[in-house]
């Protein structure tokens, strides 16, 4: 049997416990995979100050007598080296009282270890919470733990919080520059980062490692055990992880400061609103590039990233008094990444000057990309938020590679750039109309003289171009786009917009593989034949033509007559129809993103008030199990900014960023 097998097994087993038996069932799990010098107990933690913990269910420690000697009440806190606190049913009270027992446990004074020790090792206890089931979806923990966390200490956080047979919530690392996690992040003692803070985004990610979740324990306190107490007996934490699956999903992240505090990264430096300033070259007098040199900013200093063959220890040294001490290097794939330095945006180009001072030319990298304004609106527009920053965001787990994302890109601008077209249109139609019956109710432009109506304007023309142009351009998303998006994701909608029979044929095969998007599909014909059939191809191919606006008196002056389209006022018709193209865009997409998603992942709803006022995203991603109620696509007739939450299913199964996307984790 593997390592990683029976791992999974012994798991299985702590998942069977209940009552007072977890605590013994879980001290006999993971103290089936140490060997000398640790033991496994349940006990409480004191320190050489005589303050001591509450009795933790589980204490890894370093035993200093015989194998054969009782298991002590007590542990040393020099001897601790990781503590898990347990319970049955994990709601939010136990959460905050397990998480106050491991910040008091990792709080104890212990002995300083020597920096110049070799092997080098760590005196931190790791922690870890530990539930055989949750009430709480475990984003809601995830979200907890990011709430407890800015309340506490860096040194005094979890290491973990795991839920038996459902996933873990943990921290991983991740470099600037990179899309992929280094591995996980093992909290180092309060201040030992002091003076030299790794360039490092800090993040809390979560993990659906469902049975699994056993393996991902043990692998945490393994790993952390091997460098507690160098050269102990302990199993490769690598092999326990074989086959533990590796999507995460990242929540928040933090940073370290200059004085080696973990601060949260500031939402504005998230890779979904921040673009790090353009590089600097570094080349000879004869114009070769010898490297690349960017600054980026972080919470109370700077971090240099370079890439190319120019040592960075060296040009760290023109940085004068201020960053001594401070000059380590970070060695990245392609790169050289400087520790926090107490430099600034504005004082960066004084180390610039300095390295031009060395007999080297700098200059600013010319920009690569063009960034065109396309909108008046930002992110916190409802269609730029969910439709482009939204879907972007899901497209990033269904699309791993530049080259998927690209493929799919071309495809769903098909739809965005004719939907907006769409909407800029329907408004002016509005617009045009409203301001003329104003015009004309008020006397301005219309006059009533004996059995004459007097009309010094006609907007026939502009309303036809304008309703041509909604009808054209409505059409081309959801006909031409929207069948190339959902072909790409691998579904065929093209049956919507055949003739009755094909449609039928098309819905009953896909009732058999989709049957939401079947039921969908099935009630937006109601409106798609509508918008196709009796407005563009009744315009393109039947001669058409919008009806004149109209005129009559009425008691109060002059009454003025909306043309219909399909039997509808046509403010009416455009309004309406683009309320349900957006919906039907977005909504599809989701889905057929949705069911693109990796093994545990999905996609959860996010309520109208707990979303971000500055870009109010509808969609977001969850746990398979485990995580948040799963959207499921369900026709209503809301309006695209009344959406959320509409219809749910029983609730059956659902259990249901910081730069980049989820990726494997060590």
């Amino acid at each position: 049997m593997g390592l990683s097998q029976e791992a999974h097994d012994a798991g299985q087993e702590v998942a069977a416990a209940t009552g007072a038996a977890l605590p013994e069932s879980l001290n006999r799990a993971v103290g089936r995979f140490l060997g000398p010098p640790y033991r496994v107990t349940s006990a409480c933690v004191v320190d050489q100050d005589g303050n001591r913990t509450e009795r933790l269910a589980s204490v890894a420690y370093v035993a200093s007598g015989n194998a054969s000697d009782p298991e002590p009440d007590c542990v040393s806190a020099d001897a601790a080296a990781a503590v898990l606190d347990t319970c049955e049913e994990l709601d939010l009270e136990r959460l905050r009282a397990a998480y106050m027992r491991i910040a008091q446990a990792k709080r104890l004074r212990k002995t300083a270890v020597p920096r110049e020790e070799r092997p080098p090792r760590t005196n931190v206890t790791l922690g870890v919470i530990f539930a055989l089931r949750s009430d709480l979806p475990l984003d809601d923990i995830a979200d907890e733990l990011d709430r407890l966390n800015g309340q506490t200490p860096g040194g005094e956080w979890p290491n973990m919080v795991a839920v038996a047979s459902t996933g873990a919530v943990n921290y991983a690392v991740q470099f600037p520059g990179e899309s992929s996690f280094f591995g996980d992040w093992l909290l180092p003692a309060e201040g030992e980062l002091a003076g030299s803070a790794p360039p490092m985004y800090i993040v809390v990610v979560m993990r659906p490692t469902g049975t699994h979740t056993f393996n991902k324990v043990l692998a945490s306190v393994v790993a952390h055990l091997a460098i507690f107490s160098p050269g102990a007996k302990v199993p490769n934490f690598n092999e326990i992880l074989e086959g533990v699956p590796q999507q995460v999903m990242v929540i928040s992240g933090y940073q370290y400061d200059l004085g080696g505090q973990l601060l949260p990264v500031p939402r504005q430096f998230y890779s979904d609103r921040y673009l790090p300033p353009l590089p600097w070259r570094i080349e000879n007098h004869q114009g070769k590039l010898l490297s690349t040199l960017q600054f980026l900013p972080w919470q109370d200093g700077g971090v240099i990233l370079l890439r190319g063959e120019v040592p960075l220890e060296w040009l760290l040294l023109v940085l004068g008094k201020e960053a001594q001490g401070r000059t380590g290097v970070f060695p990245r794939p392609g790169a050289q990444i400087s520790y926090v330095l107490p430099i600034t945006q504005a004082s960066f180009p004084q180390v610039l000057a300095r390295i031009q001072a060395a007999n080297l030319v700098v200059r600013r990298e010319q920009p690569r990309l063009v960034l065109q304004k396309v909108s008046d609106e930002g992110s916190s527009s409802p269609i730029m938020a969910r439709l482009l920053m939204g879907v972007m965001h899901l497209r990033d787990q269904v699309c791993p590679d530049d080259v998927s994302r690209k493929r799919f890109d071309e495809c769903y601008e098909l739809v965005t750039s004719p939907v907006l077209s769409a909407r800029t249109t329907a408004q002016e139609v509005v617009r045009l109309y409203e301001d003329h019956v104003r015009r004309v109710t008020s006397g301005e432009i219309a006059r009533l003289r004996g059995q004459m109506i007097h009309v010094e304007e006609t907007i026939d023309k502009e309303l036809r171009q304008q309703v041509e142009s909604f009808l054209n351009t409505a059409v081309r998303a959801i006909k031409q786009g929207m069948q190339r998006v959902a072909a790409e994701l691998q579904v065929d909608i093209g049956f919507l917009f055949q003739n009755q029979t094909a449609f039928a044929r098309g819905l009953a095969a896909l009732e058999v593989a989709d049957p939401a998007l079947a039921e969908y599909l099935r009630k937006t014909r109601t409106w798609s034949h509508r918008l196709v059939e009796e407005g563009r191809n009744a315009l393109e191919h039947e001669g058409w033509t919008l009806p004149r606006v109209t005129y009559c008196p009425s008691v109060s002056g002059i009454e003025v007559g909306e043309p219909l389209i399909s039997g509808q006022p046509i403010c009416q018709f455009v309004t309406s129809m683009l309320d349900r193209l957006l919906c039907f865009v977005e909504e599809v997409t989701v889905h057929c993103l949705q069911r693109q998603m990796p093994t545990g992942i999905t996609i959860t709803e996010i309520p109208l008030a707990q979303r971000l006022a500055e870009a109010p995203e509808r969609f977001t991603l969850t746990l398979a199990t485990g995580g948040r109620r799963a959207w499921q696509l369900v026709y209503h007739g809301s309006s695209f900014e009344e959406t959320w939450a509409l219809i749910y299913l029983p609730n059956q199964a659902s259990g249901g960023m910081l730069e980049g996307e989820a990726g494997g984790s060590a």
